[in-house]
């Protein structure tokens, strides 16, 4: 199976661009829970809070539930080097191979 890539994969972003991307990121996944948790009606609790925890080289995206004894799960993955926004492979890591998309990507 071919690696996938984004456009930004091979190159290495000025920290602070990444940053505010990051920051853009975070707020627009926690827009889309609200929204959704709106959409759905769900009124037992509130939305989940999507927080970010920088690790060496990657943030790690979580979502924590608000009312449920403090639940947690990783979201995503986000390479610190390049943008790259990463499937999870679990609590300490990306997915091999799990490239999504890229935070400096319009979409």
């Amino acid at each position: 199976m071919a690696k996938r890539t984004t456009p930004w994969t091979d190159q290495t972003m000025n920290p602070i661009d990444v940053q505010e991307q990051l920051d853009a990121y975070v707020t627009m996944v926690q827009e889309k829970v609200n929204w959704y948790w709106e959409r759905m009606k769900f009124t037992h609790s509130a939305p989940p809070v999507i927080t970010a925890t920088y690790g060496n080289k990657y943030v790690r995206i979580v979502q924590e539930d608000a009312d449920r004894n403090g639940q947690r799960f990783v979201h995503s993955f986000v390479n610190m080097i390049n943008g790259d926004i990463l499937k999870a492979g679990g609590w300490k890591a990306p997915a091999p191979n799990g490239i999504r998309s890229n935070i400096f990507a319009d979409d």
